[in-house]
């Protein structure tokens, strides 16, 4: 077939992103408490509950001769160090997953945004530096997993179908060993890059796809800053040094994060009401804040507090803002959401 011209490509790209991002659902709010009335002597109240960042409302009691107590619907985890657990990536233990905060600026695990899975050993850039995690020059596989190669994930990509390697020095990777070519012969994969930048495999989907943070492809090409369309490459290194140089403060610095174009067929995109890489916090009308807490009972009614926001999707547990609880053990954190530890 054709393949497509790098305008194309572009042009295709942003058509697909754009599909990609629905709208915030709407709140749910909490339903009213029932009522009771019993004959006789003067009644008492029922307590009103308030969830955390829900909406419901308390019963009222008409009757009787108690007085509910009231309740919230925050809950902790408990774990090894500070309520943190260990989460291992297979079978080792990396620096986002140890229980510590390595980099010494009071952000331990998947609380320092520098973190983005269990398979992450820096604690101080978006490098994740993880023994054999770097593949051949140009090829790339699922940056969130245990290792490189594609064959247990059948995610395939190649930094020659990225138009920006057009321009001098070439990015993600410089185009010295990088040429542009929309015909690349991609190792392990029959298809070329316009097929790869619209579809993956449903191995790819399975297996790469729950790890990869809002706002990122499965390759470690993500928008920063959140909400800006301007994309980098997470795996950007230091020629000269051979190290990780895509930290937070050096998003703007296209010698240190790479530009990249992610790739749709793979994309996970971070919804207005989802918390993503480089954004921490949600707009007040996405309700972020869990379930609400039992209303009050007394000889009256009792009362539910709010229904969980759209941080997440449905069965998912929330994580990551003030008052969520910690993700269960074999969990992990990653944008807001706890993700089953289930790197291969």
């Amino acid at each position: 077939m054709q393949l497509a011209r790098p305008s194309a490509l572009l042009t295709l790209f942003l058509a697909s992103i754009s599909m990609l991002t629905p709208a915030c659902d709407s709140d749910s709010s909490g339903s009213a408490g029932s009522t009771t009335t019993s004959n006789g002597g003067n009644g008492g109240s029922g307590a009103t509950a308030t969830g955390t960042a829900g909406s419901g409302a308390g019963g009222t009691a008409t009757g009787g001769t108690g007085t509910g107590a009231s309740s919230t619907g925050t809950t902790t985890g408990t774990g090894a160090v500070g309520g943190f657990v260990e989460v291992k990536c297979v079978n080792q233990t990396y620096q986002c997953g140890d229980a510590i905060d390595n980099d010494g600026d009071g952000l331990t695990d998947w609380t320092d945004p520098d973190c983005l899975g269990p398979c992450d050993n820096t604690e101080d850039s978006y490098y994740t530096n993880i023994p054999g995690g770097d593949g051949p020059a140009c090829t790339v596989d699922c940056y969130w997993d245990s290792n490189s190669g594609a064959g247990n994930d059948e995610c395939y990509w190649s930094h020659q179908c990225d138009p920006n390697e057009q321009t001098d020095p070439g990015h993600p990777e410089p185009n010295s060993v990088c040429p542009y070519d929309l015909n690349a012969q991609i190792p392990g994969t029959p298809l070329g890059c316009d097929e790869l930048l619209q579809m993956q495999s449903q191995t790819c989907y399975d297996v790469c796809k729950p790890l990869t943070p809002n706002g990122c492809d499965c390759f470690g090409c993500c928008e920063l800053p959140a909400g800006t369309g301007k994309f980098v490459w997470l795996g950007s290194k230091d020629e000269a040094t051979g190290l990780g140089s895509c930290t937070q403060d050096a998003i703007n610095d296209p010698t240190k994060c790479e530009p990249c174009i992610p790739v749709p067929g793979c994309y996970n995109g971070c919804d207005p009401c989802e918390l993503c890489i480089g954004k921490d916090t949600l707009p007040p009308e996405c309700n972020p804040g869990g379930t609400g807490g039992a209303g009050g009972t007394g000889t009256g009614g009792t009362g539910t507090g709010g229904s969980i926001g759209t941080q997440c999707p449905p069965g998912v547990q929330a994580c990551g803002l003030p008052g969520q609880a910690l993700c269960p053990p074999d969990f992990y954190c990653i944008t807001g959401c706890c993700i089953e530890n289930v790197p291969k």
